[in-house]
């Protein structure tokens, strides 16, 4: 897959270096000649003689990710993004490695990105777009950027899109154009595995479609490097089970972040006081086979309210009030804007932290932070109530903090064990952050963005994918009319 075919070409990229050049295309043709460690040896050699130049970092991290070294891959790909923070492929290998790791969110936000730098001339970005927002069932935007990729990509380079648009109308039950994508898809294919897949795909396809039969057809096989919607796996790994790579070198100061980190979530409190945004939920019911089986969507007016009580102990309030769409909702998840205030002093107690060590989130070193809550009920940070009963669940989870700013960029948590006095076998929260301007209060601050929930209650599994948006602070002593959360009176409420 050939990430550089942007069109722009940064000033910095004529400017180069003789034998950078000279190393950048002899690379390239040990790539032809399917020599990977001559290219490797390369493309090294021309960052070294000019360490900004992100084509070369780019292609290096392709060839590492290729042999299967994606921290290498990761590292070098982020330094593409870092010395050149406009470079669209730069993002596009960061999204790669992402997607093969199932990290959907990520590949999002990447995509996003980088549809943000260039919106009109690469294909490549709209199919990650499009995939990412497949893998969270957000199936209309996937729909529309697959179908923008097929647009730019006049000539067909990229035809992995038609498999992805395949998928798209899987979901929405229209198999006519969900074959018409698959037989897009052989036409332009060039790897023979990847077409067998296929073929066989379509003849099951085809084969139900003439004996009327509505049972799943797929074998759960897709083309490399494309996301199966098929595949009874469920959401993202336990965190213990897959532990992102980081640096140990330098040492990670513990206590100094976890100081930092407190004293930004008191600057937080006092700042913010109360803030709405418009907020759009999306419910997915997951079936057995890992497929979604019921999605509805809604948007709502959001309010958060923060504020710390005489003892100085924090306290939040979120508020709900429907705006359009429809509600089917079994389970209900507040609290989502509480989270980082486990970093306050009064909760800092509370958990034991293990500083992983640094990396890179979305091009901003991080320090990477492990958490677990204690076993004493009576410091539970989270609850869940079911009528009139309330349940108290110990979560564990990793925590991405700048280096520089101590502000939290990202939470992912998990339940430290199921509950089985309601049949809670599994809660993981993905919240991803985002800074906020706010320009009638000379402001900046980090607040939730989008925030991911998979569950399993009851033998049920749910996704719940909430976007935030037009955020708005206030004053406490602001008059604003705020109606009462929505009440649910049969699934848990957090």
């Amino acid at each position: 897959m050939n990430l550089i075919n942007n069109p722009t070409i940064p000033a910095e990229q004529l400017q180069l270096a003789a034998e950078a050049r000279k190393d950048y295309h002899e690379a390239c043709a040990a790539l032809k000649g399917k020599k990977s460690a001559d290219a490797e040896k390369h493309l090294r050699k021309a960052v070294k003689h000019h360490p900004k130049y992100s084509a070369a970092w780019v292609t290096l991290g392709q060839v590492l990710a290729a042999q299967q070294r994606n921290d290498e891959a990761r590292s070098v790909c982020l330094r593409s993004s870092i010395v050149d923070p406009t470079y669209v492929p730069a993002y596009l290998c960061l999204a790669d490695i992402a997607a093969h790791a199932g990290a959907w969110d990520e590949v999002l936000t990447l995509s996003s990105r980088a549809l943000e730098l260039d919106p009109a001339n690469n294909a490549l970005t709209y199919e990650y777009h499009a995939a990412a927002n497949l893998k969270i069932h957000n199936v209309a935007a996937a729909e529309k950027s697959a179908l923008r990729a097929v647009e730019i990509d006049k000539g067909n380079r990229e035809p992995r899109v038609h498999f992805v648009l395949a998928q798209v109308y899987e979901m929405k039950g229209d198999s006519e154009n969900e074959a018409i994508q698959l037989r897009k898809y052989l036409e332009y294919a060039t790897s023979p595995d990847d077409v067998a897949i296929v073929q066989q795909l379509l003849s099951n396809l085809e084969e139900h479609h003439r004996k009327g039969d509505a049972t799943d057809y797929r074998s759960g096989a897709s083309p490399a490097g494309v996301v199966s919607s098929s595949t009874p796996l469920w959401g993202p790994p336990d965190i213990d089970e897959a532990v992102p790579a980081v640096r140990t070198d330098p040492a990670c100061p513990l206590q100094q972040i976890l100081k930092e980190t407190s004293q930004r979530t008191e600057v937080l409190i006092e700042s913010l006081q109360r803030f709405s945004a418009n907020e759009r939920i999306e419910h997915i019911y997951i079936g057995k086979n890992g497929k979604p089986r019921n999605i509805t969507s809604q948007v709502v007016n959001y309010v958060a309210q923060l504020q710390e009580n005489s003892s100085g102990y924090p306290t939040i309030r979120e508020y709900r009030s429907k705006s359009s769409g429809v509600r089917q909702r079994s389970v209900v998840d507040n609290g989502t804007a509480a989270f980082a205030l486990m970093f306050h002093p009064t909760h800092l107690g509370h958990f034991n932290f293990r500083c992983e060590g640094l990396t890179y989130l979305l091009g901003l070193p991080a320090w990477q932070v492990h958490f677990e809550e204690k076993p004493d009920p009576d410091e539970a940070f989270q609850a869940v109530q079911i009528g009139g009963s309330l349940y108290l669940p110990r979560f564990k989870g990793r925590a991405w903090i700048g280096t520089d700013t101590h502000e939290v960029l990202r939470i992912e948590t998990d339940l430290v064990s199921t509950v089985p006095e309601i049949d809670l076998r599994r809660e993981h929260f993905i919240i991803s952050y985002a800074p906020v301007e706010f320009q009638n209060h000379s402001i900046r601050l980090w607040l939730p963005e989008r925030t991911f929930l998979y569950i399993e209650y009851r033998g049920r599994r749910y996704e719940r994918v909430h976007n935030f948006s037009r955020f708005q602070l206030f004053s406490v002593d602001t008059t604003q009319a705020i109606k009462e959360p929505i009440a649910n009176q049969d699934g848990p409420s957090q």
